[in-house]
């Protein structure tokens, strides 16, 4: 699958927002980039489902390496592994 160019920063979080909401957890009202995924409900299923829906909606592979709690625990610091990983393909 070809690759889109990834959207600027904010645009991307605003993405992904939308995708964990719409796609993945049952959020709470006010859900939004720094929110806690883990509390949100994200756990080791749904990180599968992110992973492959991350690829499919920007065809960036994440390595396992780079999905640690820390790493993907907001949407925010998920779009950044996300633009480094862009990068470095």
């Amino acid at each position: 699958m070809a690759a889109r160019p990834l959207p600027a920063p904010a645009l991307l979080e605003a993405e992904l927002v939308v995708l964990v909401r719409e796609r993945l957890l049952e959020t709470p009202p006010g859900f939004h980039a720094e929110s806690n995924l883990y509390l949100a409900g994200l756990d080791s299923m749904s990180i599968m489902q992110l992973i492959i829906l991350v690829e499919e909606e920007y065809g960036v592979s994440l390595p396992d390496g780079a999905l640690t709690k820390d790493n993907i625990s907001t949407v925010r610091q998920l779009a950044q592994v996300i633009r480094a990983h862009a990068a470095s393909a």
